[in-house]
């Protein structure tokens, strides 16, 4: 009879051949004689030494690896899903394989397992070894059964990462996956993870150690000041498409607290795409941030008008001028290339 594995820890792998084994020693090191504990590992076809290091790994840790390798390579959503479906564990956790547990991340979180039995957990992590970074605001070391609350909690904290939400698996079933062929794949998922969750536990303890390599999308994406990337921003501005449907769908009427905190989520992540559109030397001319603007606006259950208003009540006068510039660019934008286009006909 095979072991209940009540743990499904899910590494997605692409090009870590410097990092994997730090990141599943420190898991081993916690878990131990835990057969309980189950360690997926997907490589989606590195082109460097990734495979051979899993490989070694899976030969080293027989009881507790299990390594699946794609042939062809096709991004994270694709890996994460695939790890879905390999996971056993009662719960699943995705940890990247360039990150790393820190001390007593597993058995802190099968305490609060044992005592609470939620179905999401949340916890902090660190991108230094000085400074700590909290994923939810709200109520600490107690179980909650506030959705509103939870979402507020997360948007506020604007920490959508996967690594830091721990999740019962059947929560993923019904469909709930990663989109493929697109980034920013932890907004287009987590939010409605969030809505899931009958129950959930938030720890401020940091459990993850977060690293941002150089060839992330996050810095990708900062460090492109020439040309304007309209895909990669828009696979980010789409990411929020039909949540806030989805939110009112399952609290009803939304409490001021939830429709403030996710209009600013989108207010705050469309001003980042209208500076980069602003200093950008290299723009298709066809393209407008008024499209960003629309699609934002659509997933905000405050209008941006409102939002700047709202700003102004909590003197939250910097996020106002950013917004009302990003605005203004918009609007500018839309206009110059319908004056372009009368022109040309």
């Amino acid at each position: 009879m095979s072991p209940h594995i009540w743990l499904s820890i899910l590494l997605p792998v692409y090009n870590v051949e410097a990092y994997l084994a730090e990141c599943v020693t420190s898991i081993m090191q916690q878990v131990g004689d835990d057969i309980g504990v189950q360690i997926v590992i997907v490589d989606d076809a590195s082109s460097d030494g990734s495979w051979a290091v899993a490989a070694r790994l899976r030969d080293q840790y027989p009881q507790w690896v299990k390594l699946i390798g794609l042939d062809v390579n096709h991004g994270v959503s694709t890996a994460r899903n695939r790890l879905i479906a390999e996971a056993e564990g009662e719960y699943i956790w995705f940890v990247d394989s360039d990150d790393y547990l820190l001390p007593g991340a597993i058995s802190g979180l099968r305490t609060i397992l044992e005592k609470h039995n939620p179905d999401l957990i949340l916890c902090d992590y660190r991108r230094n070894h000085f400074v700590k970074r909290r994923s939810f605001y709200g109520p600490t070391r107690q179980i909650s059964c506030d959705i509103g609350q939870l979402v507020t909690g997360v948007f506020k904290s604007r920490k959508m990462y996967s690594p830091m939400k721990i999740s019962r698996r059947s929560m993923w079933d019904d469909g709930l996956r990663f989109p493929v062929g697109r980034i920013f794949e932890d907004i287009a998922t987590t939010p409605w993870l969030l809505l899931r969750a009958r129950s959930y536990y938030y720890v401020p303890s940091p459990w993850i150690f977060y690293r941002r390599r150089a060839g992330s999308i996050m810095n990708s994406l900062k460090q492109e000041t020439a040309t304007f990337n309209a895909q990669k921003n828009r696979d980010l501005a789409e990411a929020l498409t039909g949540f806030k449907e989805a939110l009112q769908g399952k609290l009803g009427q939304l409490q001021p607290s939830n429709a403030y905190y996710v209009s600013d989520f989108c207010a705050k992540e469309f001003v980042k795409i209208g500076l980069r559109f602003a200093r950008a030397a290299d723009v298709d001319p066809s393209l407008t941030l008024r499209l960003y603007l629309d699609l934002f606006e659509k997933c905000s259950p405050f209008t941006f008008d409102r939002l700047t208003i709202e700003y102004l009540k909590r003197l939250r006068f910097v996020r106002y001028v950013l917004l009302k510039y990003a605005m203004h660019v918009a609007n500018a934008s839309q206009k110059s290339t319908e004056g372009d286009n009368g022109r040309a006909q």
